[in-house]
């Protein structure tokens, strides 16, 4: 099978990808996916692409290519083109000297350090499935778009020409969400002002038990608990013809989880929630902003489930004898979030005026220390040893939703066996695999040295290699095991007649 490897830049921020650079390509690499199994939040996808720079077309100094910039990778099998990654420039490491080897590397990111940097802010979330939080938290990501040309951007040079360019549209991610399959009653009462967009959707995400990755072309994917119970169709089968495979007995084995669960208390509606400690000083004519963080006394974030109003105070300056004034000054909300308020303080006043009185009134939302759902194999304990693990899922208020996480995760993990961690693989003998079977498609693997036979798993990680002009082509797949001839899912499965049992939740 003759594959050529394509690397395109989008220089012209159009989404064509039009500026080829693969000639001058000498090594590629990359990874998407999670790092282990049972993980539910992906890594951040990576690549590295050397590429010949004799005439510095990649030193940005020299020739503009700035950071933000979108490149894709991609194989062509005989006239079948498959993307393979998506990402951003990171940042770029040419080599100095003109003696030297003149070549650079650049690095690209997908977007999920975007979204680590983007703070978890949003309106609070009641009765909410983990896909319906996750769309509003990405609405409200900082993101680099993928296509700018032809749009409007004021002060930017070449973009701030208003009459010829558009208005960004609202969707400025490409998105795939399955429909989670647990309602939460309660989102977000326990982040902080700290807590990122990433950090959030991972306990999200955690707490309904599924998964989250950015697939080939750069979308952001949620799969639902059930996913992987459900397809049950194979992408490819091995049997002893793989290059090499990890494979360890029974360190994945648990008979002792944990699950930690906060009961929720609603309070009274008009209950002080916040008060000003001592005054502010509003210049004339000037706007300050404001954040009010809503915590208890021992400085834990609480939600804030509805607002009832704010109270203030203006007064004049002691020198201007400090009476009460309520013309000309305001305070506006600008953002009513789950444990917090941002606020603007305005001053239309030709005088400095000061903010004398601010309080919060609304219904609080409180969460209590954290309960421990135990489930146990005492049987696997006694003949196996102890083997435990604690999963903190910050979402989950319902008891109920969380034994059967609990008693799912002990059911298929409680005895020791066999399991492949990751799988390699020459492309070039498996030609049209390599290149096709992507994040959680099923694959078959027989191995005989360790008695290994048909047990399926799922490619929850895939990293690339390719170098000597592309003569060399490796794949690494990091794999979990699938469980979906085990288990049984009312009004989605079929019974057979294999073992199975109904699975839990």
């Amino acid at each position: 099978m003759s594959i050529h490897y394509r690397v395109a830049i989008d220089r012209d921020n159009d989404g064509r990808f039009a500026t080829e650079i693969d000639q001058e390509a000498l090594e590629l690499r990359w990874r998407l996916g999670l790092r282990r199994a049972y993980e539910s939040m992906a890594d951040y996808s990576w690549a590295r692409i050397t590429l010949h720079n004799p005439h510095g077309a990649f030193s940005p100094e020299r020739h503009s290519l700035p950071s933000g910039m979108r490149v894709r990778i991609q194989s062509d099998a005989n006239g079948a083109v498959r993307s393979h990654f998506t990402g951003v420039i990171s940042y770029i490491e040419p080599d100095a000297g003109t003696l030297g080897r003149k070549q650079a590397v650049i690095h690209l990111q997908d977007i999920q350090p975007w979204l680590e940097d983007s703070p978890a802010r949003i309106a609070p979330q009641i009765d909410v499935t983990a896909d319906q939080v996750i769309r509003d938290l990405l609405d409200q990501a900082v993101i680099r778009r993928a296509v700018i040309a032809g749009f409007c951007l004021i002060d930017v040079g070449g973009y701030n020409m208003i009459d010829r360019a558009r208005i960004f549209p609202p969707q400025h991610l490409t998105l795939s969400l399955e429909r989670g399959k647990t309602r939460f009653a309660y989102v977000g009462d326990w982040w902080r002002d700290s807590t990122s967009i990433r950090q959030a959707i991972s306990e999200i995400v955690a707490s309904e038990r599924g998964r989250f990755y950015v697939d080939r072309e750069g979308a952001l994917v949620f799969l639902n608990r059930h996913y992987t119970l459900l397809n049950e169709t194979l992408a490819a089968q091995f049997d002893d013809n793989m290059s090499g495979m990890s494979y360890s007995y029974g360190d994945q084995r648990l008979n002792r989880l944990t699950v930690l669960m906060r009961p929720r208390e609603i309070g009274e509606r008009d209950t002080l929630l916040w008060q000003l400690q001592g005054e502010l000083r509003l210049e004339q004519r000037s706007e300050l902003p404001l954040t009010l963080r809503l915590v208890d006394e021992q400085n834990q974030p609480f939600g804030l489930l509805a607002f009832d109003r704010l109270v203030s105070r203006f007064q004049r300056a002691p020198e201007n004898r400090g009476y009460t004034i309520n013309e000309d000054v305001a305070v506006e909300i600008t953002r009513l979030g789950m444990t917090s308020l941002e606020l603007r303080l305005v001053n239309r006043r030709r005088e400095a005026v000061y903010l004398t009185l601010l309080q919060l009134y609304g219904k609080p939302l409180y969460r209590h220390d954290p309960l421990e759902i135990v489930e146990a194999d005492g049987e696997g304990q006694y003949v196996y040893g102890l083997k435990q693990l604690s999963l903190d899922l910050p979402a989950l208020s319902d008891v109920v939703t969380a034994r059967a996480f609990a008693a799912y995760e002990v059911l298929r993990r409680k005895h020791p066996r066999g399991l492949i961690h990751s799988l390699r693989l020459d492309a070039r003998e498996h030609g049209s695999t390599a290149l096709s079977a992507a994040l959680f498609d099923r694959i078959r693997v027989s191995e005989s040295q360790t008695g290994h036979q048909a047990r399926d798993y799922f490619i929850i990680g895939e990293e690339h290699h390719i170098r000597d002009g592309g003569a060399t082509h490796e794949v690494e797949w990091t794999l979990e095991p699938a469980d979906s001839n085990r288990f049984v899912i009312v009004d989605d499965s079929l019974i057979g007649d294999r073992d199975e049992v109904l699975a839990p939740y």
